[in-house]
């Protein structure tokens, strides 16, 4: 029986010099959570946003001396198409894995020191930014909806809820300097 879920796939092929348009690609469509089915054929689920992302690189790689083509992929064996989903799923675990251990990092940073006001700014402009940049990036290309991604949540919120305490302990000291 064939799947009735649709995928897209990028095939393409570049000139080997200069090397910098091929990474380049290779950038882009790992920032966009593609997976390579087969060499040079790079698949995303079947949505509209993806299509379009494919439609702009392929342009992209016209314009600088490639040969690309989007076409659009049902399976017809449905352990070709599992094993196409494994390896989306397993993209996403190791990056949400990433976040969680640094997500755990600062957590454990917070609970261990006592940061002044200072160090907390640094922290939030810094490291926790750049972290919930990262997870949200993650999270719109996680195309399975991981449990993992809850408890990246629970992490952020439990470091939310650190800082809260923290800025509190905060105002309750310079009241009392002030007052």
């Amino acid at each position: 029986m064939a799947s009735k879920r649709k995928w897209i796939a990028l095939g393409y092929n570049l000139p080997i010099n200069p090397s910098k348009n091929r990474v380049y690609v290779w950038r882009k469509l790992k920032e966009a959570g593609a997976v390579y089915y087969k060499s040079g054929m790079a698949v995303l689920p079947y949505r509209k946003e993806e299509l379009s992302f494919f439609r702009w690189l392929s342009e992209k790689i016209n314009g600088i001396g490639g040969e690309a083509s989007i076409i659009e992929i049902c399976f017809i064996d449905q352990k070709d198409e599992r094993e196409l989903i494994e390896k989306f799923i397993e993209q996403s675990k190791q990056e949400y894995r990433e976040v969680l251990t640094q997500c755990r990092k600062i957590y454990d940073a917070l609970l261990m020191s006592k940061m002044g006001k200072e160090e907390i700014e640094k922290l939030l402009e810094g490291d926790l930014l750049k972290l919930a940049k990262k997870y949200k990036r993650i999270r719109s290309r996680d195309f399975f909806k991981l449990p993992l991604a809850q408890e990246i949540e629970y992490g952020l919120a439990d470091i939310e809820a650190i800082l809260r305490m923290s800025a509190n302990d905060f105002s309750i000291q310079m009241k009392r300097i002030w007052t």
